[in-house]
């Protein structure tokens, strides 16, 4: 792929991919900055010129906007290279590509990304709002799953997507009462309890909320000193039911 240069003294500048791409963070243009000043050029801005965002060819950058900022800070050439794409779902698949190994691309960045093709995505980053729940216990529930299995992958992949949403917001409402009769202090537990009492949910065709909380009242200590184990929690809730 062929390396280009964009002239600091040009008149061309790439636009931003608002909505999809990151939001641009100050100190890590300070840090690349820094890092370019150090070490030079590693690695080149992506870029790609399409239409389907504003009706007309721009030229946009889906990797690489801090170090492109960074050199503009530093008064620099911007070496980059120009990818072809060909829809709105390719571009996000392939920005999501191109982030897939970066620490610094977290699960959230991949919800904004695919929440601008999406409406599940959307949903998803409003309940991430809402519940103080991990988000991959809250996407394993609105999919339907028991357990978290593969969701990183999907939520990452654009596959994500929710199934009896009333049905399943009501879990997560579930799942926020029981937490406060049976807190966990740390996040290993935390899932452990949600995953134990997901499962307990998905197995009941009978269950009264309104009971078992009454009934996990009364015998929460056996739940707190519970040891670890699959399973283990689900024999214990479904003595409550």
């Amino acid at each position: 792929m062929k390396i280009q240069i964009l002239k600091k003294d040009s008149k061309q500048s790439f636009s931003y991919l608002a909505g999809i791409n990151r939001p641009i963070n100050p100190s890590q243009v300070t840090k690349l900055a820094q890092s370019v000043n150090n070490m030079g050029i590693l690695r080149p801005v992506v870029v790609t010129e399409i239409s389907f965002i504003n009706g007309k060819k721009t030229t946009y950058i889906i990797d690489g906007q801090h170090l492109f900022n960074a050199l503009i800070r530093n008064n620099m050439d911007i070496p980059y290279v120009s990818i072809s794409v060909k829809d709105k779902k390719e571009l996000v698949e392939k920005i999501a590509l191109l982030n897939a190994s970066s620490k610094n691309w977290t699960l959230v960045d991949y919800i904004t990304a695919w929440a601008s093709l999406s409406t599940d995505y959307v949903k998803l980053n409003h309940y991430y709002q809402v519940y103080d729940l991990e988000l991959q216990t809250i996407a394993s529930v609105l999919q339907g799953n028991a357990v978290h299995s593969d969701i990183t992958k999907k939520i990452k992949n654009g596959s994500f997507a929710i199934v009896a949403e009333k049905d399943n917001v009501q879990i997560l409402e579930y799942i926020t009462d029981m937490l406060k009769v049976v807190p966990r202090l740390t996040r290993f537990e935390n899932k452990y309890v949600c995953n134990e009492y997901i499962k307990f949910i998905r197995s009941c065709k009978d269950y009264n909320h309104k009971k078992f909380m009454v009934n996990l009242a009364k015998h929460k200590d056996k739940f707190t000193m519970a040891t670890h184990g699959e399973g283990k929690l689900v024999e214990l809730f479904a003595k409550l039911k």
